[in-house]
């Protein structure tokens, strides 16, 4: 019989009860496992170990089925994982795992210095907050707490690389719990928002704004409409792809009035989530609402040659994302979204703009 698997019962037997709720041979044994540098232990390590903890199971015709009974054991305490079935030695009974592997070391949470918070931000210890916000608002209060606090007010970005050493902070900041009322606000922090301005073309007289999201769609749909008598749109907007989470702040600086802002981009994960960020701080701005381009979203559904090579989205995320979609349109979205799929806006390319009608049925007056 092979050596590794020797007979007789050795000292320190393994069914005593010993602290830890493991027995006496196990625990020697996890005092040893304790020592080691890497988590992963391999068989051959595990026999050397098991020999170290009880010597006189060197004769022991049991000792394999003594190993095996032994990390089973510290197995159910959490002190190893045994792996996969896959990962076994079978060429005896009982069957060994070939590695094992040691919890993740421990790491102490950090100690925190108690602050003393600037009286605007006297809301925060009665907050629940996690580790990472704690650390902007103390980057806050500092700053409210410097003579920097009477600087002159500063773009959004400037003022967030200058308080927290990176300039999209803010940017993210503005969408979590922390911004709010009796919480921080723009002028807190004296910044604001600085509003791109559109590249637009003026296609008729009419109070509603096309927004596209790329630049041949833009060039497209300015000369379809421009040959179009009736519709509702003024003007067609570039919105420069994510630019437009900003620049929907600037419909207010128009020559014209908008009484409605209808916007067309790609249907992917990205192109989504531009227009509904840009419809949330219209909103909160009392800027006019920001829709989906109806008819143009269903003329990309219908002619979409679906794109692959994207990130493929949960459920629970396909549907935060298509839920500013018409309601028509979302099921269909969701599929491409979910299979990792996408459809270029340019497939409603310039001549089928000019040969049918359907697409613009939403750009007339109801």
């Amino acid at each position: 019989m092979n050596g590794t698997d020797g007979a007789g019962a050795g000292t320190g037997g393994g069914v005593g009860a010993g602290s830890g709720g493991v027995g006496v041979r196990a625990q020697r044994f996890a005092g040893l496992l304790r020592g080691r540098k890497g988590r992963r232990v391999y068989l051959r390590d595990l026999w050397a170990i098991l020999d170290e903890a009880d010597p006189a199971l060197g004769t022991d015709a049991r000792r394999r089925s003594v190993l095996a009974d032994v990390l089973a054991e510290l197995a159910g305490a959490g002190l190893l994982t045994l792996p996969g079935e896959r990962s076994y030695d079978r060429t005896e009974h009982p069957p060994l795992p070939r590695f094992v592997t040691l919890p993740a070391p421990r790491t102490p949470a950090p100690v925190r210095h108690q602050v003393v918070w600037h009286h605007d931000l006297n809301w925060v210890p009665e907050t629940r907050i996690t580790p990472a916000q704690r650390d902007r608002l103390e980057a806050v209060d500092r700053w409210l707490k410097s003579a920097r606090r009477d600087a002159s007010p500063a773009p959004l970005r400037e003022r967030s690389l200058e308080v927290f050493g990176d300039e999209k902070v803010l940017d993210r900041l503005l969408r979590t719990g922390l911004f709010g009322p009796g919480k921080l606000d723009l002028e807190l922090l004296v910044t604001y928002r600085a509003a791109v301005r559109f590249t637009s073309e003026t296609v008729g007289s009419g109070d509603l704004l096309l927004v596209v999201e790329n630049a041949d769609t833009f060039d497209s749909l300015v000369h379809a409409l421009r040959a179009r008598a009736g519709h509702r749109v003024g003007a067609v907007a570039w919105g420069a792809g994510a630019a437009f989470e900003a620049s929907v702040l600037s419909i207010a600086r128009l020559s014209f009035p908008v009484a409605e802002v209808a916007y067309f981009g790609d249907l992917d994960e990205k192109g989504l989530r531009i227009p509904a960020n840009a419809a949330a701080l219209a909103a909160a701005e009392g800027l006019p609402a920001v829709r989906p381009a109806t008819g143009l979203y269903g003329a990309l559904l219908e002619r979409a040659r679906p794109q692959g090579g994207q990130r493929k989205l949960t459920a629970a995320t396909a549907d935060e994302v298509t839920a500013w979609l018409d309601p028509p349109h979302r099921a269909r979205v969701r599929e491409f979204l979910m299979a990792g799929e996408r459809a270029a806006q340019e497939a409603v390319g310039r001549e089928y703009l000019t040969a049918t009608d359907t697409w613009a049925t939403d750009l007339y007056p109801r």
